[in-house]
């Protein structure tokens, strides 16, 4: 079965790896012209833990991880008023949880499978047609092919899902924040610590890359819906929108050495009442985006991967396998959606009373005997031997 999978990140490339293990022939096509680098960090831990080190690359992902020592709330001096320690951090996730730049995750898998399946980059969907036999595609060459099944593994603003499903009004849902960030060298002492400074309705973040001596400036604020904002206009906007900022704010703007590369996006999360039709399937946030909030997303898409492969290996019905991964990730999916919401209500204080009651949460919450609260609330759980034990009882 010769399988499309239109995204090559986490989703796209981990589901081509267990496609191949199994005997599929999957053609993984990326719109932009190589891997992507640009993005936030990731936090990597549970089930997305488990099944990459399935796939044997826990050894390389272990030696690119991000240097995190600890995570600091600050005041606009730079003191600390909470504090989440590695130790800690470690006792929540059990041991399974690694600090990633996205791209570190997406170059281990790319990896896997550059020399045995077939990933062209500058490709994209411009039109599917799909019968009861096949799937064919257009794409932005004009190029036509014909395919067995197509799987959307291209993200929050999924092209295959407005291809198939409909417009992301439909399905994408704005939590009220925008995220933006880009890298700079380290001129601020922020060394191996995660900075987090706040002020109403905004905030700044600092961290280090994989790199010595390189961090990566973020920023977080609320504002109404302004849709997609395009490249030349990311730093006039954050300079708006930080403009005042305490802390070392106005020296990371000031400092930036390329505008063209800064990340900026709605802060979405995707609902869908069904994430496959016909032939086509949608995994990870194509369908199911729980945001940076969640912790989860990477995770949670190879395990996605992991199933969505087992399912269509095990049942000859395309469909059936559909309905079964739907089945077994979507409550996984939903549930971290709703603590995500959670999260985000309270990333952003509005007031002396919203501060006061955020830095009285964090400093009783961030302590060793609260680690079982935490776990609950981070699912950093695995679900592997769930996915496992449920793949070996289906037929």
């Amino acid at each position: 079965m010769r399988i499309l999978i239109s995204g090559a990140g986490p989703a796209g490339l981990s589901l081509a790896y267990w496609l191949q293990q199994r005997g599929f022939t999957p053609v993984v096509v990326e719109k932009a012209p190589a891997l992507r680098r640009e993005g936030y960090g990731i936090d990597f831990l549970g089930t997305g833990f488990d099944v990459a080190h399935a796939m044997n690359i826990i050894p390389r992902l272990q030696a690119q991880q991000i240097r995190v020592k600890d995570i600091a709330y600050i005041n606009d001096v730079g003191a600390e008023i909470a504090v989440i320690g590695a130790r800690l951090l470690d006792k929540v996730t059990r041991g399974k949880y690694l600090a990633l730049m996205r791209y570190t995750l997406v170059e281990a898998l790319y990896s896997l499978v550059e020399r045995s399946v077939e990933v062209r980059f500058h490709q994209a969907l411009k039109q599917v047609r799909q019968n009861t036999d096949s799937v064919t595609v257009t794409f932005d060459n004009d190029q036509v092919e014909t395919f067995d099944l197509l799987i959307g593994t291209d993200g929050v603003h999924s092209n295959t899902r407005r291809l198939i499903f409909g417009s992301d009004s439909e399905f994408e849902h704005y939590l009220g924040l925008y995220v933006a960030c880009y890298p700079l060298l380290d001129r601020y002492g922020i060394g191996d610590r995660r900075l987090h400074y706040t002020e109403a309705h905004r905030q700044t973040v600092a961290y280090a890359t994989e790199r010595a001596g390189e961090i990566v400036a973020l920023y977080l604020y609320e504002t109404p819906d302004e849709g997609d904002i395009p490249r030349e206009k990311r730093l006039v906007r954050l300079q708006e929108q930080f403009s005042g900022m305490g802390w070392i704010t106005s020296q990371l703007l000031a400092d930036i050495q390329d505008p063209d590369g800064i990340f900026m996006d709605r802060v979405v999360q995707v609902k869908m009442p069904a994430w496959s039709l016909g032939r086509v399937a949608l995994l990870g946030d194509a369908c199911g985006c729980m945001t940076f909030a969640s912790a989860q997303g990477a995770s949670m898409a190879l395990g996605g991967a992991y199933v969505l492969a087992e399912a269509l290996q095990k049942q000859a019905d395309y469909q059936a396998a559909f309905l079964y991964y739907e089945s077994v990730l979507r409550a996984a999916i939903e549930q971290r959606q709703q603590t995500a919401r959670g999260v985000i209500k309270t990333l952003l204080p509005r007031n002396k009373i919203e501060f006061a009651l955020q830095l009285t949460m964090l400093n009783v919450v961030l302590r060793d005997p609260f680690a079982g609260v935490l776990r609950r609330v981070m699912h950093t759980e695995s679900l592997w031997k769930q996915f496992k034990q449920r793949g070996q009882n289906y037929a």
